[in-house]
């Protein structure tokens, strides 16, 4: 069982382009997952890259590479990377919520640095009650240091190099005209979505 949306974007760059998707289990049941919100999501789809980012670079640290000397143990320091990465992902959602904000507001750096911050305050120590009123302050830190709300923006498909199947960066991509809605604003589903088994 697949499930296909298929929509049109509006107001946005590349107007009237029709787009396709193909979601599996467990995103076929509509009542969950109207076809507006995965259609939404897919225009986001880009910031899988920036949590690899994230990873890598600020978490882990700049030029800092992993320790150990088998595949085994570089295997494990990974595995050790992610648990951490989603803790403060939780705790950034958990503040946004908290401000009904969009998690976007809340920076990963930012987040990093307090819930270090924390750890240095009680070396050593940490029973749940201290745990219960650190997650608070830190949602509270996270919430004094919000980003901006982001412009709406847009980059051609054109790389500078030809290092892979786009078209080359020229003068003519500059100018690139800029969304004037959120992709969740912009979704205009083209079929009626199907109702029942």
């Amino acid at each position: 069982m697949v499930r296909v949306l298929a929509y049109q974007p509006k107001g946005r760059v590349g107007e009237g382009a029709a787009g396709v998707t193909a979601w599996s289990p467990p995103l076929l049941d509509t009542r969950w997952y109207p076809a507006r919100h995965p259609a939404a999501l897919y225009c986001e789809r880009w910031e899988a890259e920036s949590v690899f980012a994230e990873i890598k670079t600020h978490q882990r640290g700049a030029r800092v590479v992993l320790s150990s000397k088998t595949p085994d143990g570089s295997r494990q320091q990974v595995w050790a990377h992610l648990p951490v990465h989603h803790a403060l992902r939780e705790l950034m959602l958990r503040a946004a919520a908290t401000g009904s904000l969009d998690p976007d507001r809340v920076s990963l750096t930012e987040t990093l640095r307090s819930a270090r911050r924390s750890m240095t305050d009680t070396p050593g120590s940490f029973p749940p009650e201290l745990l219960v009123r650190t997650w608070a302050i830190l949602g509270q830190d996270l919430l004094e240091r919000l980003w901006l709300v982001r412009r709406l923006r847009s980059q051609p498909r054109v790389v500078k190099r030809k290092m892979s199947h786009y078209q080359l960066k020229h003068a003519e991509h500059h100018p690139c005209p800029q969304p004037t809605r959120t992709g969740t604003q912009a979704i205009l589903i083209t079929r009626p979505q199907p109702t029942g088994p």
